[in-house]
């Protein structure tokens, strides 16, 4: 890079910046909501194509208490990642 760059103040590329559209979003809060959707949809199918039918089972008899328990486990899953690359 030559001097006459960095002079006019453009920016200068780093080992640092994220590198594209898949990096910022996987340190984005939309990773978790996405993870927490698929994982109530995933908890929602199970209890109703699965789930237990005599509705002694407390998590997957309910198609709704299913759902919220997938949802949950799907946005613990794709919480994002804050550390450093280098720090491992």
């Amino acid at each position: 890079m030559s001097d006459s760059t960095a002079a006019a103040g453009m920016p200068q590329p780093t080992g640092d910046a994220p590198a594209g559209l898949w990096q910022r979003f996987a340190r984005s809060p939309a990773r978790a909501i996405l993870t927490a959707a698929l994982g109530a949809a995933g908890g929602a199918a199970y209890a109703h194509f699965i789930g237990c039918r005599t509705g002694t089972c407390p998590l997957t008899s309910n198609v709704w208490v299913a759902g919220l328990y997938g949802a949950f486990i799907g946005a613990v899953a794709g919480w994002p990642n804050r550390r450093d690359a280098r720090a491992r």
